[in-house]
């Protein structure tokens, strides 16, 4: 599902979908983001603590496993929650959706959205 939420948005191309892991990650809470960074270990050879692990999902419930392994969460507002419930639960950057290439880039590698364009909170 992931992937195909990433294609529609015109984000799946260079994307190593296989260096970490997509899914629903409320189930399995924090211990899914140690899986993710053994997996990206084994590819890359190098470790993805803490802010270096980015986990971009649409509820709190992903925005607190993010918190708890000390990743960054981005939080994108097009499931069922809106964008100030996701801010709420504590999202590092809250997006609309992920139309705006930039700013989901800016986002994950957190970095500032070009020159011109708003916000990413």
């Amino acid at each position: 599902m992931a992937a195909l939420k990433l294609r529609r948005a015109g984000l799946g191309a260079g994307l190593d979908l296989d260096a970490g892991r997509t899914g629903t990650c409320t189930r399995s809470g924090p211990s899914w983001w140690t899986v993710a960074r053994r997996a990206a270990r084994r590819l890359y050879g190098l470790d993805f603590p803490g802010a270096a692990t980015v986990l971009v999902g649409d509820t709190p419930l992903d925005v607190e496993a993010a918190l708890a392994t000390g990743a960054r969460a981005v939080a994108v507002a097009t499931g069922s929650y809106p964008a100030a419930d996701l801010a709420a639960a504590g999202a590092h950057v809250v997006l609309p959706d992920l139309t705006d290439i930039a700013r989901v880039v800016a986002a994950v590698t957190g970095s500032r959205p070009e020159e011109g364009e708003g916000p990413a909170r």
